[in-house]
């Protein structure tokens, strides 16, 4: 009875160890062996991975191992996985070595086709999960890494939105490879020069210009060996011309836009004129009235 004992609990031990499984495929039987993790301090034995596609659904999972072969990457049924690391901390985490300036350390690509017209932008999106193509809407995070023949739009990193009930897909912000210009809005950027183009407006609550060149802020005109035109010349100036002597003129504002910094440069260029012309008036009307005084004596 003992030796029927001891001969029960070692066929119950073999068992333990190993398992051997049997599918059918419709082909001849294939068998594999997994063989369970060993207790630490115990000499690990190589996996044996099934050779077919198990016909059961899901049952992958019972293959993958999280410590083993790869101890860097953590793939558990549950939780959060990590690429790079054992201990992620978001739902997807990717990790890897740092890299420099001139070999960047690309962790995620993405690529595409070109389409028929020649358009090809890999993108990710973030959509609301509605079926309904009426009802649903996205944002969408990608590139235009070549152009489209149709629309000739510039090669860009891109931001878009589409929203429900609508078919088209918005751009609403993006900056293109043609020197990094930065659009917001359905705006043209036609014009070189520039480096933001804006939509509609900007609201902000300071603006600082930086002027180039110093002479672009007319100090200079306070100085002793500079020529204030005479008043009867800025007369027929005005007259004729209809605006002041270096200001642009309406179709130029109109057409090409201002300069804020050279714009306010030019204003305050004629506000110290109007200064220098107001202390030649005061000169004279000084001097006038001595001459009256010394008239009434």
């Amino acid at each position: 009875m003992k030796k029927i004992i001891f001969l029960i609990a070692v066929l119950f031990s073999v068992g333990a160890m190993a398992q051997t499984y049997t599918y059918q495929t419709g082909k001849p039987a294939v068998k594999y062996k997994t063989v369970k993790k060993t207790y630490e301090g115990v000499k690990r034995t190589p996996a044996v991975y099934p050779v077919v596609k198990p016909p059961i659904k899901n049952v992958v999972y019972q293959y993958l191992d999280t410590t083993f072969p790869n101890a860097e990457n953590h793939f558990p049924v549950t939780g959060n996985a990590g690429i790079g690391t054992n201990a992620p901390q978001a739902a997807l985490e990717i990790k890897r070595n740092a890299g420099d300036g001139k070999n960047k350390n690309f962790l995620l690509q993405l690529s595409n086709t070109w389409t028929s017209k020649g358009l090809n932008e890999p993108s990710i999106m973030f959509s609301n999960g509605d079926l309904n193509p009426a009802n649903v809407s996205y944002w969408t995070l990608g590139a235009r890494v070549s152009g489209n023949e149709v629309d000739k739009d510039p090669v860009a990193f891109k931001i878009g939105f589409k929203a429900p009930n609508e078919t088209d897909e918005h751009e609403f912000f993006s900056i293109d490879s043609y020197q990094g210009r930065v659009k917001i809005g359905n705006v043209g950027t036609n014009y070189d020069g520039y480096k933001l183009y804006v939509e509609e407006g900007i609201l902000t609550e300071k603006v600082k210009v930086a002027v180039k060149n110093s002479e672009d802020w007319y100090d200079h005109v306070f100085n002793a060996e500079y020529q204030l035109m005479p008043l009867t010349d800025l007369e027929k100036y005005i007259t004729i011309n209809k605006h002041l002597p270096d200001m642009p003129t309406t179709k130029d504002v109109t057409t090409t836009g201002l300069d804020l910094g050279k714009t306010e440069g030019l204003l305050l260029k004629k506000v110290e004129e109007l200064t220098l012309y107001l202390i030649e008036l005061k000169k004279d009307l000084e001097q006038t009235k001595k001459e009256l005084a010394e008239l009434k004596k």
